[in-house]
């Protein structure tokens, strides 16, 4: 006997009505029986019983076949029941198809709401209630028809109420001895909590990991003190370009040093933690990647992850917080100090009580109250105030309008005194309470002046007034008495009610606002008019008074009746013209004191200069010497000073117009103050810009003049630092000149007034630095006699920079150097010069300077003998030297008589006089002299001019 498949099992009992009605009774006890002779009985024994019961009755045979088949069915049924028992634990239910896929059994081992009939002879994808995509109904049918097995088929169960239940099948083929394919039977099971359990922990794990991603909050996990995950806003905070770089980092070096031990010990209390647990948050001081501490708040829980424990840390940046604080203490602080360091009244009380909370020490101060009696008194009580209405009024007033400001009351001492002061006061509200704070300044001294101040105005000769917003705010008693108004009546009226002339108000209030735009006072004349109509002159200056703001802003003007002072204007023109001729008969005295000036003043600086050169080993002398020459040296500038401004005013300087080189000019003016810069420990620099021109057309003397002039005064007063002098094109034809300097500045006041002649910018310079003041003035004079202009730009304690513009065209033409250089040895030795003095000591001066310089000097002493030693030589001396006023025959004539002689290419002649007007050297020249060196004579200018004149007398003079 085979012994039955599995699958031939009885099914459990609760499953056996469907057997049943499938028609297999005697089957399934046939069955049975098989199955449990089966179980008890080798195949070849049965065989063998079977055969030596042959001959027994059917009695016997029945009996025994009963036996057998009790004693299986008590096997089966104990062997069902472990059957049932194993698949209450595998599945949910167990279920058997045909060959053609149909259910032939189903038994549910839990409830379930679709019975089994509605199974029994349909295939899984004819049942209505499952449901499953083509797709998969397609694989799995295409799995039973090549009879595999199959786990886990997942579909959808749809019950009657519209739930989807989700059921997962299993199931193994079935075949006989043969191998034929019998059908399949397997198990299911309803996993639908499964997954509903699975899908909400999928949802949870992207909703973490989308939090974790995206959350604000910095988010570290470390495991071992070694970062293993981070999100972007960690790298944010710790300035990293991307959460990925901070994997792997030490989880220490992302704290501040100071902040890593107690770090550790926070890392070690959370390993030594359960699951779960975590630390209060804690602050610490976080680090940048580029070093930059950050303040922070970190949290730190011991979590379990799939791939073992962690912890996870989240920082919040409080750094903003801590500032916060920070300002806020601060804040507090200042208020705190300003409270109590105010020395004006700073009060706080109970707005419905009036009583006292906090009062400042300005307050005790103008009171003469102690602390201790104000508090939790009010104003009244202590008798600041005159009566309780008093405050009400006040009250009624901060109740309407919020605030008060500026009002003015009166505060009665503790001893008596009336204080005036000015309050303002508003409401505030704390945790439900209102108060009232006051400020209050004690303004009884500034109403007393005010009060002074009026009096003063309204007793004025001048008329003054306050003009805000177009209208008249103050006018005191003058300038209503200078309109015509009665007393008040202007206050509130538009300016335009005291011009009756539209077109000419609309004028004035144009210049007006475009003078008081420059931010300076505004003067000038104009004819005002009365009430009446009448007109009348004013002399008017306004100002402008800034009040808090534009919108504030006021004008005050001060106006003087000047009509009698217009009408006396012809009278003051006629006596003008009286000092200026006076002036100019002061010019021309001084003009003709020039040569006896210059003549002795002449010897005592050669006599002096020639002493220092001696090599005199007497010190003292040496010193007096020196104290000789530096006096001449400044009484001669002084004297050119005001010859220079004397020839000025008078008309007579007369301007060259030759080419000469700027930059020449320029270094000859920086070699002249070289010694003295260096004397002062000054850096004398000199800038000339690319574009100025290397030749122009001007006058270089009065250039250089003005230069020395302006270079002077700098070195002057600068006593640290360095002077600049630039030169700069500008313009078309036109150059700048400037020296700049380090030196004290000059204030704005004084600028305006330097160039005027006989002016310094105080007593004091004159007394330390010496000087007439006219430096300025001449330069501004000539230099506006050459078509330009000086100026300065000053910032007192900044230094000072002088300018002068002057028309300098450039040219092709190339000008002689400027005569400042040192004489040179050699130059002139070997030449023989005539001399030509009446005065001794201007002959030992000249004798004795040419010798030094190697020249062979011939003396004259009148014009008689200078036109004998002439004609005995036949001409041949190298140069002439002409004093040009001598007795007898004076230094013209003789250059007449010679010139009607000898050449001027031949014979030079140089004029040298005390004269030194340009009248005189005009008249040189005429007379046929070829230079002009005014006495005192400047030996480098006149080392200059014989080296420029002078030749060896190599051919025969031409006889007259």
């Amino acid at each position: 006997m085979t012994r039955l498949q599995p699958t031939a099992l009885t099914p459990p009992s609760t499953a056996r009505p469907a057997v049943v009605r499938g028609g297999h009774v005697a089957g399934a006890l046939l069955g049975l029986a098989a199955a449990a002779l089966a179980l008890f009985m080798e195949p070849s024994a049965l065989q063998r019983g079977l055969v030596a019961g042959a001959g027994l009755g059917a009695a016997a045979l029945f009996a025994a076949t009963g036996w057998l088949h009790r004693r299986h069915l008590r096997a089966a049924a104990e062997h069902e029941r472990r059957f049932e028992g194993l698949l209450g634990i595998a599945a949910d239910w167990y279920w058997e198809t045909d060959a053609q896929f149909r259910f032939t059994y189903v038994s549910f081992l839990v409830s379930d709401p679709l019975a089994a009939e509605q199974l029994i002879g349909r295939r899984r994808w004819e049942i209505p209630e499952h449901e499953a995509s083509p797709q998969d109904w397609a694989a799995h049918r295409a799995t039973l028809e090549a009879h595999r097995p199959f786990r886990e088929f997942l579909i959808g169960k749809r019950m009657p109420d519209g739930r989807l239940v989700h059921l997962s099948v299993s199931g193994e083929p079935v075949f006989d001895e043969q191998g034929r394919f019998k059908g399949y039977w397997g198990i299911g099971r309803n996993i639908t909590a499964q997954r509903a359990a699975s899908l909400a922990l999928a949802s949870s794990q992207r909703r973490y990991r989308n939090l974790f991603a995206r959350s604000p909050l910095a988010l570290l996990i470390h495991r071992a003190g070694r970062i293993i995950s981070a999100n972007e806003a960690a790298a944010r905070l710790f300035g990293y370009p991307a959460a990925d770089d901070l994997l792997g980092l030490e989880l220490l070096s992302l704290y501040d040093p100071a902040s890593r031990e107690a770090v550790l010990r926070r890392l070690a209390q959370l390993d030594a933690a359960p699951i779960g647990e975590s630390l209060p948050p804690t602050d610490a001081v976080a680090l940048r990647r580029d070093g930059q501490p950050v303040d922070v708040t970190v949290s730190s829980s011991h979590v379990d992850l799939p791939d073992g424990p962690a912890i996870e840390s989240i920082y919040l940046d409080v750094t903003e917080r801590r500032q916060a604080e920070s300002a806020l203490l601060h804040s507090e602080a200042m208020l705190s100090r300003l409270f109590h360091s105010s020395p004006d009244v700073i009060t706080v009380s109970e707005l419905d009580t009036g009583r006292y909370v906090m009062v400042n020490p300005g307050f005790l101060r103008i009171t003469g109250y102690e602390a201790h009696e104000v508090i939790g008194r009010t104003p009244v009580e202590l008798g600041l105030l005159r009566s309780a209405d008093e405050r009400e009024r006040f009250l009624s007033e901060i109740r309407q309008h919020g605030s008060v400001q500026d009002l003015l009351m009166h505060y009665r001492t503790r001893h008596g005194h009336t204080v005036l002061v000015q309050l303002s006061g508003a409401i505030f509200e704390v945790s439900g309470v209102r108060y009232l704070l006051m400020l209050a300044r004690d303004v009884t001294e500034r109403e007393r002046e005010r009060a002074e101040h009026k009096a003063i105005l309204d007793n004025a000769s001048v008329g003054i007034t306050l003009i805000q917003h177009g209208r008249f705010q103050q006018a005191n008693r003058r300038f209503e008495e200078m309109l015509g108004w009665a007393p008040g009546e202007l206050i509130g009226q538009p300016v335009r009610a005291i011009w009756p002339d539209p077109a000419q108000f609309e004028r004035v209030k144009r210049i007006t606002r475009e003078g008081l735009s420059r931010q300076a006072p505004l003067d000038f004349e104009w004819e005002m008019f009365r009430r009446d109509g009448s007109r009348f002159w004013a002399r008017s200056r306004a100002s402008r008074v800034e009040d808090g703001g534009s919108d504030r802003s006021a004008t005050i003007w001060i106006v003087e009746d000047i009509t009698e002072e217009r009408r006396a204007a012809a009278d003051l023109a006629a006596a003008k013209e009286q000092a200026e001729a006076a002036s100019r008969a002061k010019s021309a005295f001084l003009a003709n004191m020039s040569h006896e000036i210059r003549t002795p003043l002449h010897g005592v600086l050669g006599m002096a200069q020639l002493a220092l050169g001696s090599g005199s080993d007497a010190q003292r002398r040496e010193e007096y010497l020196r104290r000789i020459v530096d006096s001449a040296q400044t009484l001669s500038a002084i004297i050119s000073d005001i010859l220079d401004l004397s020839k000025i005013e008078a008309g007579r300087l007369q301007l060259d117009a030759v080419p000469f080189s700027p930059r020449a000019v320029l270094q000859a003016v920086q070699r002249s103050y070289a010694e003295q810069a260096a004397q002062k420990g000054l850096e004398l620099a000199l800038h000339v810009d690319d574009g100025v021109p290397s030749q122009v057309v001007g006058d270089p003397v009065r250039t250089q003049q003005i230069l020395g002039n302006f270079l002077g005064n700098a070195l002057k007063f600068t006593e640290r630092g360095r002077v600049v002098l630039t030169a700069h094109p500008a313009g078309e034809g036109r150059l700048r000149f400037e020296v700049r300097d380090t030196g004290p500045g000059i204030e704005p006041d004084v600028q305006q007034r330097l160039f005027e002649p006989f002016t310094q910018a105080d007593e004091s310079i004159s007394r330390r630095y010496g000087g007439t003041g006219l430096g300025l003035s001449i330069c501004r004079q000539l230099a506006r006699l050459m078509g330009g202009e000086v100026g300065v730009h000053s910032t007192p304690g900044q230094g000072s920079t002088f300018w002068v513009e002057l028309p300098l065209p450039e040219t092709e033409q190339v000008g002689p150097r400027p005569d400042d250089a040192a004489p040179q040895d050699g130059q002139l030795r070997g030449r023989r010069v005539l001399v030509v003095e009446d005065n001794p000591v201007n002959m030992m001066i000249a004798v004795a300077t040419l010798e030094q310089w190697g020249v062979q000097v011939v003396q004259a002493h009148t014009g008689q003998e200078a036109l004998a030693l002439v004609d005995a030589e036949h001409g041949r001396f190298d140069a002439v030297l002409m004093d040009v006023h001598m007795p007898g025959m004076s230094g013209y004539d003789v250059t007449q008589v010679l010139r009607q002689r000898y050449d001027a290419r031949t014979l030079p002649i140089i004029a040298l006089t005390a004269a030194a007007l340009v009248s005189e050297q005009e008249r040189a020249l005429a007379a046929g002299m070829n230079d002009f060196i005014p006495k005192p004579i400047d030996m480098n200018r006149l080392h200059a001019a014989l080296v420029r004149w002078v030749r060896r007398a190599e051919d025969p003079a031409p006889t007259a």
